[in-house]
């Protein structure tokens, strides 16, 4: 059961849907389903849809993504009513169910992790009306958009994990003294002075994870100005372009870098930085996230980040994928 957070309401909070924790052996969970970034809004009927409940979640899920050459949004929000809430749908991977009763004094949340699949989170709002309803989601939105972000590392995970490339996984351990998920299909391209470039080409697109280690020495080398300078020096340095002088940085101009404190990134506290790397030089651009963590025990400063290429195609599941890779590292 996930604890969550309302101010304007009483909540009363439930283990809902089955009793599996009253088994004494718990039998394991089907795989969820659902496509990928996509959410199953299940309401009562086809006017709550349509109505303000609906348009609450989609305007807040469907926003676009920042940081894509391309416009894409957050999450795909599918629709069933709940009559057709059968076995194969309670298995989607992110699950919101609304429901409304005039007869509630109070809204009620009821929600539960891996409720018929794995991974999977259920949440149920109930409220007397539309305008509560959207008051309680409101307050939970921001939450929900984390568990289910954090859905979607874990899908690709069950991917990953039988086809790890145990060969960059040494790699990383022997140099930086922390694992990594990395599957097969990536190599080690560069490794050297503490910065580590891993590349998975196929025919149409690129994919890298651009690694590497730098002293710590106060709360100043987290700060935004930083983080874009010593970025910007690396890759210089580290990632030509396809002809001479091109190299890779970051575009500070059109999609500027955004960051986020991640205080629940699995390595410990770390810093996000979102938005688009380009080619001095050249035409060539794409969307990157990286993740710069402090290792307490060595005193050093590591910085993964990872970037797509694939001119003119839909980019936002493949930058998934290397996320949910870099959510992997730990030390």
């Amino acid at each position: 059961m996930k604890k969550l957070q309302f101010f304007a309401f009483i909540i009363a909070f439930a283990t809902v849907f089955s009793a599996c924790s009253d088994k004494k052996v718990e039998q394991r969970k089907d795989r969820s389903v659902g496509g990928t970034s996509e959410i199953l809004f299940v309401t009562q009927n086809d006017e709550q849809w349509d109505g303000q409940m609906g348009q609450a979640v989609r305007d807040f899920f469907e926003q676009e993504q920042y940081g894509l050459p391309q416009p894409e949004k957050n999450f795909r929000v599918a629709h069933i009513n709940v009559t057709a809430l059968n076995d194969m749908f309670k298995k989607h991977r992110n699950l919101i169910i609304g429901e409304i009763n005039p007869d509630l004094t109070n809204p009620i949340i009821e929600s539960q992790n891996d409720w018929q699949a794995a991974p999977q989170y259920a949440i149920k709002i109930k409220a007397k009306d539309a305008e509560t309803w959207v008051k309680v989601f409101d307050n939970q939105k921001d939450e929900l958009k984390k568990i289910f972000d954090s859905n979607e590392r874990a899908r690709f995970m069950d991917f990953f994990r039988p086809m790890i490339n145990t060969k960059v996984t040494e790699t990383l351990k022997n140099t930086y003294g922390f694992t990594m998920t990395v599957p097969e299909g990536y190599y080690v391209a560069k490794n050297q002075d503490y910065f580590t470039w891993l590349r998975k080409e196929e025919a149409d697109k690129s994919f890298g994870l651009i690694i590497y280690q730098l002293p710590y020495k106060s709360t100043d080398d987290l700060s935004e100005a930083r983080l874009i300078k010593v970025c910007d020096s690396v890759t210089q340095k580290y990632i030509p372009g396809p002809t001479d002088g091109s190299y890779m940085t970051l575009d500070k101009e059109f999609v500027k870098p955004v960051f986020t404190v991640t205080p629940d990134f699995p390595a410990g506290y770390a810093v996000e930085m979102r938005g688009l790397w380009e080619t001095e030089g050249e035409f060539m651009a794409g969307p990157y996230v990286s993740y710069t963590i402090v290792n307490p025990e060595a005193n050093k400063l590591i910085t993964v980040e990872g970037y797509v290429y694939y001119p003119n195609k839909a980019k936002r599941d493949l930058l998934r994928q290397l996320e949910a890779i870099i959510w992997s590292l730990k030390f």
